[in-house]
């Protein structure tokens, strides 16, 4: 079958892909680089301005830096409050790699939950602090961690090196170093350092490269030193304390103050207040009661009354008055006398402190005289000391007073002051009738205001007289007398008013002592707070003056010793912090050496003792009254180092030191 052809199929010939692969591939090209023209667009024109912004502050930002904050100190130079650098710890999120593995490390580092630093990791801010002004130990943690976007920054703290000494008066300084009570608020602007701003630059890890930390002494705010002396403050702080926990009271004040010059040496309150632990401290201990608390005067007023009455010659210290035998009604109030007096001169109805003969006075005197008197010693208005809060007392205007209410004010009821307005009036007196403002702050600039005639000297002196019998006689201050010498004071017992009107059953035990007292040199306010069970002011507040009495008569040289009197105020090495003592076998008297061996203090001025424990870190407990240590614990000669983790306890006695330590 030749010529047949024969065929199984038709084969088509292959399709050439490669023209719509290259136009494949020129749509992708096409697509994707005008993605990236778009992203590009987008990027350098529309968020080109943010974006720089943001890569700038990445490695170019603002630093403030403050100037450190200047220091408080007592008037011999004891430093009473610091600021120091310590390190905080912030986040910037954004930066933080593993969330979850930072938030456990922050556990462990800075204690606290893992939750709460999670929520803190993940905040859409840009800054979140995490801790502020934390320890040298967890800095360091924190620093050898190496977690990504963390970061240690570099903060004052305050730092109180005395504790509670004078803690409501110094107030406290926040996180942000601005102060916010007491001094520290009311000089804020005198302490606080320049502040200054400056472009930084920043490595990769967010380092800044500069800080201008050695301009920061040149920015440090101005120093404050105080009219206060330590030691003082510290022995009105123990007297003061001791007295409001033995008698079970709410609170307690007590202010020491120079006659001559008007310098506060002591400005003390209890419960004790430590401006270092404010944070954790209930804020009614930050309430600086000698400014603020309002309280009626009760018999201490009296003082002035009498001084009122002699200097306008209704009275003399012989004129006679009928005590009403301890019980007297006048339209239609009830006045009581503790005891049942007779008849009574005027000496003796302030010695006696007789509520009946004061009224009587008061009615002889007349309400225009002795509110008068009361204006011009300062009553109802503020002292004018730099302290951010004072109130001004109660003070009402004298046609406001009836014949009742002049009774009442003449025996210290229905008129409210504040223990700086007391200490402030008997400051007149103790000055021989010449006014004198209270003064704090130490000021080389600080002139003196023109003297103001508010009583006689006669008159002044008059009262003195009488305010030494209260003491030294059979009067109502009996325990505020030291043997071997002279002490006035005046005691005061009022009644608080009742929510409910009235008067309730709680009163404010207080006692004014005078030292010497016949021609002053120290004035000594004690105010307890609802004291129980006892309530008066002899019983209660007139010890606590005492012993603060004895500290002043060591410290100033005003008592005699008997073989020489001692050394007016301290030299440079009494007040130096770093004292030590030591045992000396070859003498009675114990010497200044190395601190290895806890120093035999028996025989040392309470004043010593407490300066050595002092510089050492040790705040001791003191037990009963007297002026020099007489036994104690830990025991002389023991280990040093182990002695100072224990409670240390100090014993005194009545008796004056015969020698110092040199």
């Amino acid at each position: 079958m030749a010529g047949r052809r024969h065929t199984k199929g038709t084969r088509s010939a292959p399709r050439d892909w490669s023209r719509a692969r290259i136009i494949i591939l020129g749509a992708v090209l096409v697509v994707a680089w005008s993605g990236l023209w778009a992203r590009g667009f987008y990027l350098q024109l529309l968020r080109g301005p943010a974006l720089s912004a943001q890569a700038s502050s990445q490695h170019w930002g603002q630093e403030s830096v403050a100037g450190q904050r200047g220091e408080i100190f007592d008037r011999n130079g004891e430093l009473l409050a610091k600021s120091v650098r310590v390190k905080s710890v912030f986040a910037r999120p954004s930066r933080i790699q593993d969330v979850q593995e930072t938030a456990s490390r922050l556990e462990e580092i800075l204690g606290g939950r893992r939750s709460r630093w999670l929520t803190r990791l993940e905040s859409k801010s840009s800054f979140v602090w995490l801790r502020r002004q934390i320890s040298d130990q967890a800095a360091a943690e924190v620093d050898a961690s190496g977690l990504p976007g963390i970061y240690l920054t570099e903060e004052q703290r305050r730092f109180y090196p005395q504790g509670h000494l004078a803690g409501q008066l110094l107030g406290f300084v926040g996180v942000d170093n601005r102060g916010l009570e007491g001094l520290e608020l009311s000089f804020d602007a005198h302490l606080q350092g320049t502040k200054h701003t400056f472009v930084v630059q920043r490595d990769a890890a967010g380092n800044v490269l500069f800080a201008p930390g050695q301009f920061l002494g040149d920015w440090a705010g101005k120093d404050l030193r105080l009219t206060l002396d330590s030691q003082i403050q510290y022995a009105a702080e123990v007297a003061l304390d001791r007295a409001v926990s033995k008698y079970n009271a709410n609170s307690g004040m007590c202010l020491v103050a120079d006659v001559d010059s008007g310098e506060v040496l002591a400005w003390a309150q209890a419960p004790l207040f430590n401006p270092n632990a404010y944070q954790v401290s209930d804020s009614r201990l930050w309430r600086n009661r000698l400014a603020m608390d309002e309280f009626e005067p009760g018999s201490t007023l009296k003082s002035m009354l009498v001084a009122s009455a002699l200097q306008h010659n209704v009275v003399t210290p012989q004129s006679i008055y009928f005590c009403e035998n301890g019980k007297w009604a006048y339209k239609g109030r009830v006045v009581n006398d503790t005891h049942e007096y007779a008849w009574l001169p005027v000496s003796r109805i302030i010695r006696y402190s007789s509520n009946i003969g004061a009224g009587k006075i008061g009615l002889d005197l007349g309400k225009k005289q002795y509110h008068a008197t009361l204006k011009d010693l300062g009553l109802g208005t503020r002292t004018g000391l730099p302290l951010p809060a004072e109130n001004s007392g109660i003070l009402r205007r004298p046609e406001r007073w009836n014949q009742v209410d002049l009774v009442s004010a003449s025996f210290g009821q229905g008129v409210a002051v504040t223990g700086l307005q007391l200490a402030q009036a008997y400051l007149c007196v103790c000055a021989h009738g010449q006014w004198r403002p209270l003064r704090l702050v130490v000021s080389p600039r600080q002139e003196r205001p023109r003297p103001r005639k508010i009583f006689s000297t006669t008159t002044a002196d008059q009262v003195l007289d009488m305010l030494r019998d209260v003491v030294q006689e059979d009067g109502t201050g009996t325990q505020a007398r030291i043997k071997g010498f002279e002490v006035g004071g005046k005691t005061g017992t009022a009644q608080k008013a009742s929510a409910k009107g009235g008067y309730g059953n709680t009163y404010v035990a207080s006692f004014v002592g005078i030292l010497p007292a016949l021609d002053p040199e120290f004035l000594i306010v004690a105010v307890i707070d609802e004291p129980s069970p006892q309530h008066y002011g002899g019983v209660v507040a007139a010890p606590a003056v005492k012993a603060v009495s004895k500290e002043l008569l060591v410290w100033s040289g005003l008592h005699d010793t008997g073989n020489a009197r001692l050394q007016a105020g301290r030299t440079p090495e009494q007040t130096a912090p770093n004292i030590e003592f030591q045992a000396d076998t070859t003498s009675s008297g114990p010497k200044l050496g190395n601190g290895d061996r806890v120093p035999d203090l028996c025989g040392v001025s309470l004043r010593r003792a407490v300066e050595f424990l002092a510089g050492q870190g040790i705040m001791p407990k003191i037990k009963g009254e007297g002026v020099v240590v007489s036994k104690q614990r830990p025991k002389p000669r023991s280990d040093m180092d182990q002695a100072k983790a224990q409670d240390w306890t100090l014993w005194l006695s009545d008796a004056i030191p015969t020698e110092e330590p040199s």
